[in-house]
């Protein structure tokens, strides 16, 4: 919740082919907001994490709102 509250973040696990770019296009397709950064990393269950920066302020928080998250 700190990423998301106070540094504008979420994470999204991905599929482990996809790359950063296409990341950040499908999350703007989809939430219709602008990526300022994406980086990735495998956890150690073979699955792929983004984490995702906004570029406009309290977007990851509307995203989640839609999302159901709280």
């Amino acid at each position: 919740m700190d990423m998301m509250d106070f540094e504008n973040k979420m994470q999204f696990i991905v599929h482990t082919d996809a790359t950063k770019p296409e990341v950040a296009d499908e999350i703007e397709d989809e939430y219709e907001a602008d990526v300022a950064n994406v980086n990735t990393q495998i956890t150690m269950n073979g699955e792929k994490k983004a984490t995702v920066e906004f570029a406009e302020e309290d977007v990851a928080q509307d995203i989640a709102s839609r999302m159901g998250a709280f």
